[in-house]
């Protein structure tokens, strides 16, 4: 079997180092949230970095004060500043992120692409490469999540994303903050973040274990 193309693997270090991002939002629209995840948490708290990457969504940084607007070329600027800054790697689950970078801010794509790394591709690759072939039916992250027995809370499993993001979308738009917002909204943006952070460190935890049981088998 071949070996994945460069960018497509990590070693132990590279996985331990690396930016791990997320971008939510609905099908064929710019996202309105990206995550990126480098390091355990505070304590016994996972930790995200996440900024609102949508002007529209700008009322729902002022329900917690740990996130903040900044427009998608601003967001992927920054992330590409402390990648670069302390020579990390840049890491999601697909081709999806960075083609969101190619559509909405192409301006940042030859940088963003000599660090990127697609996630999913490295854990085909260490299933078949360490287990035989014995891999997942499917490639989904949660699929993968878990296979390394990540667990994730209530509501931060797949499949709500898009339906919050529509329904927080249609509140807003009537102009009237988060005060027009009901309970019930801004429960689903609090657990579209928790899905967003979840994934993130998830797919940390993945790739870890894919690169250190890949470099003990090269041993």
């Amino acid at each position: 079997m071949g070996k994945p193309s460069r960018k497509n693997r990590l070693t132990p270090q590279e996985a331990r180092k690396a930016l791990y991002i997320d971008f939510e939002g609905r099908k064929d629209a710019a996202p309105v949230l990206l995550g990126c995840a480098h390091r355990a948490g505070r304590g016994a708290k996972p930790w995200i970095w996440q900024a609102v990457t949508d002007p529209l969504f700008e009322p729902l940084t002022r329900i917690d004060g740990d996130i903040e607007l900044l427009l998608l070329p601003d967001a992927v600027e920054r992330i590409l500043q402390r990648a670069e800054a302390n020579d990390r790697l840049i890491v999601a689950w697909s081709e999806h992120e960075l083609d969101v970078v190619m559509e909405y801010c192409p301006q940042h794509l030859a940088r963003f692409e000599a660090r990127f790394v697609n996630a999913r591709t490295f854990a085909v690759y260490w299933r078949n490469a360490v287990h035989g072939g014995n891999k997942p039916a499917t490639r989904d992250l949660p699929t993968y999540l878990a296979l390394v027995k990540y667990p994730l809370p209530e509501g931060a499993g797949p499949g709500r994303a898009g339906e919050t993001i529509r329904l927080v979308r249609a509140a807003l738009e009537k102009g009237q903050g988060i005060d027009g917002l009901t309970d019930n909204q801004r429960h689903r943006w609090k657990q579209l973040r928790d899905h967003n952070l979840h994934d993130c460190h998830g797919m940390k935890k993945i790739c870890v274990r894919a690169a250190d049981e890949i470099a003990a088998r090269q041993a």
